[in-house]
């Protein structure tokens, strides 16, 4: 017998068995009530389960799901498909017409009024992104847009309702965390967003890391949202494995990155990650680069000092620069390979003075 995968927003049941007893707080009902909507909570939840166990978005979502797992998102496949969902839900699939949020509205036209009908659309202008969690009060959390990249804020100062289980209760003690969450608005003339509940929190320290590149990613869905070319197929993963062990790496790869550009590059000595700038791949004999792998040099510090860096340690910033393939690749084949046999046991980073 088949267990009945559990959706990822199945927690929002126990909302409607806590409402009568435990409400959203007032603010959030009465921003949400003067357009027919009293709980969006549980109009998020009706609207995902309808869209996720109904043709054709039953179908559409599950095939995005899929792609999704098997491309840029894919080295964490678990939460790939959920933020796979959540893209899905706001956005529908990249290219295709149909988008799942009309097709809900179209099937509930008896139950929303107009008005109620305008405000959930805006579910449609949701951006993903990384806000810095504020003050609660009066029912709303103060988020505020922050840049990974930058390490500054980049947008302006929010209020928003929150849709996650306890709502904005659950950023109570959160000031100063990074959470990254899709927000759209929800009442513009009272100035109200809404935080659309599925979300990832932490330290602001640790934001320059893998939710960055999920956020980045799905900034781009048309890309992040379809499978790596050797992914695509057993048929092809199994081709690409044949070329791969007889590629001569440091040649294919020199012939397909351009520099400087700006990467994650994981740092020493526990392998944090930072954004730095990447300027040259260092010369290697092919013999040699077969026995001790690729590597890049990477600035630090504004020039003042430089580090060699293994390149299955950076990942490019930019999805959509001709970089991103070649390396992505190029990691697909360590992960098959495993690591060049000259390393194991050796230091993970060199630095030069």
């Amino acid at each position: 017998m088949t267990k009945k995968r559990q959706h990822p927003h199945s927690h929002l049941l126990r909302l409607s068995r806590l409402n009568a007893a435990d409400p959203l707080p007032a603010a959030s009902r009465l921003i949400s009530a003067e357009a027919g909507v009293s709980d969006p909570d549980l109009v998020k939840f009706d609207y995902a389960e309808y869209v996720s166990q109904h043709e054709p978005g039953r179908t559409k979502l599950a095939n995005m799901e899929t792609a999704t797992s098997h491309g840029p998102l894919g080295f964490d496949e678990y939460h790939a498909r959920h933020w796979a969902m959540e893209e899905f839900f706001w956005h529908g699939v990249p290219g295709d017409a149909w988008h799942p949020l009309d097709a809900y509205l179209a099937e509930n036209s008896a139950r929303f009024t107009p008005a109620a009908t305008t405000q959930l659309r805006r579910w449609k202008e949701a951006r993903v992104g990384l806000y810095e969690i504020g003050d609660v009060a009066q029912g709303t959390v103060g988020l505020q847009e922050w840049d990974p990249l930058t390490g500054a804020h980049s947008g302006p100062p929010l209020r928003a309702i929150a849709l996650n289980l306890g709502g904005v209760g659950q950023y109570s003690g959160q000031r100063g965390r990074i959470n990254l969450t899709y927000v759209s608005p929800w009442s513009p003339e009272a100035g109200v967003y809404c935080a659309l509940g599925y979300s990832t929190m932490v330290k602001k320290r640790q934001a320059v890391s893998e939710i960055a590149l999920v956020m980045l990613g799905l900034r781009q869905p048309k890309l992040a949202c379809r499978p790596y070319p050797w992914k695509a197929s057993g048929a092809a993963e199994a081709e690409a494995e044949r070329v791969w062990r007889g590629r001569e790496w440091h040649g294919w790869l020199a012939q397909r990155l351009s520099f400087p550009f700006q990467a994650f590059v994981r740092q020493p000595p526990k392998g944090e990650q930072r954004i730095e700038t990447v300027t040259e791949l260092v010369p290697s004999e092919p013999a040699d680069a077969r026995n001790f792998g690729i590597y890049l040099t990477v600035v630090l510090d504004g020039g003042k000092e430089a580090m060699v860096s293994g390149l299955t340690g950076i990942i490019p910033t930019e999805l959509a620069s001709a970089n991103w393939l070649p390396i992505a690749e190029y990691h697909a084949y360590r992960q098959w390979a495993g690591p060049p046999p000259g390393t194991i046991g050796g230091p993970a980073f060199t630095r030069l003075r």
